[in-house]
């Protein structure tokens, strides 16, 4: 029964060792400037909106994983009333995530 408890222990101890070593080097691959929050990403829009939920998500687990941007930003490139309140919704879900028209992109981007 020791021999069991002793194994046990030493397998967490070793997953433990290895997630703090993994933290570590995920610092040092990933770290860098702070420029990251003024990069956007802009999505484009059309329609009813279609694929653009799962384009939103998948865009902000790439934010929460390797931080590579800042902001998402969906612009209305001829939305629909639908496609428009779904847009309206997944900016509701996220601070990070915008929706504009084509012609207030530039305001966005200036800051």
């Amino acid at each position: 029964m020791q021999l069991w408890q002793d194994g046990l222990i030493a397998l967490l101890a070793a997953v433990g060792l290895a997630s703090i070593m993994w933290t570590a080097v995920r610092a040092v691959l990933y770290a860098g400037p702070e420029r990251r929050r003024g990069v956007v990403a802009l999505l484009p829009a059309k329609g009813g909106g279609e694929g653009l939920e799962e384009q939103v998500k998948t865009l902000r687990a790439l934010r929460g994983e390797q931080e590579l941007f800042g902001m998402v930003l969906v612009v209305d490139c001829g939305l629909t009333e639908e496609g428009r309140t779904l847009a309206k919704l997944l900016v509701r879900q996220d601070r990070w995530v915008a929706l504009c028209r084509q012609d207030e992109v530039a305001e966005y981007l200036a800051g």
